[in-house]
């Protein structure tokens, strides 16, 4: 009869504890393994490479590429997928876009990446791209960059 007239009064603040943590721990654990395993991969923009992309430049061919014969030091482990084009217009360009297993790799790439002649490399959430080119005009590959990034999409997954 005190317990009831101290629960009338407001003596308990919080809910008393569950006496089955266990139970409830598996509960969420069996609702949640699923959604995580069947959570659908993001996959690679189909129109990523156009025929005609910013900047005047032609696709000449555009492939995916097995990832064992990747050219560049990507660790083979940590990519999904690489699509390849290559480019002819006011110069000639290759781009690789190479999908990653998660956007943190795609970071540590960029961070570590050593530049070199002729050569832009970014990464865009799981996306790692590098483009290489010869004599090109700076603005038509700035062009050709800019509209790659948003083929991509935003920088951030929603």
């Amino acid at each position: 009869m005190l317990q009831l007239a101290n629960r009338q009064a407001g003596a308990y603040s919080t809910p008393p504890p569950c006496k089955n943590q266990v139970v409830t721990r598996r509960a969420w654990f069996l609702t949640v393994i699923p959604l995580i395993a069947c959570r659908k991969e993001e996959e690679m923009p189909a129109d990523l490479f156009p025929e005609n992309a910013a900047g005047g430049w032609r696709r000449v061919s555009a492939q995916d590429v097995p990832v064992s014969e990747a050219p560049d030091p990507v660790p083979r482990n940590a990519v999904n997928q690489l699509r390849a084009a290559s480019y002819r217009g006011p110069g000639k360009l290759e781009a690789r876009v190479y999908q990653l297993t998660s956007p943190e790799i795609g970071l540590t790439l960029a961070q570590r990446w050593r530049p070199s002649a002729d050569t832009v490399f970014f990464n865009r959430r799981q996306y790692f791209i590098v483009v290489k080119w010869d004599s090109a005009d700076r603005k038509a590959l700035q062009a050709f960059v800019a509209q790659l990034e948003n083929r991509l999409g935003p920088e951030k997954a929603k």
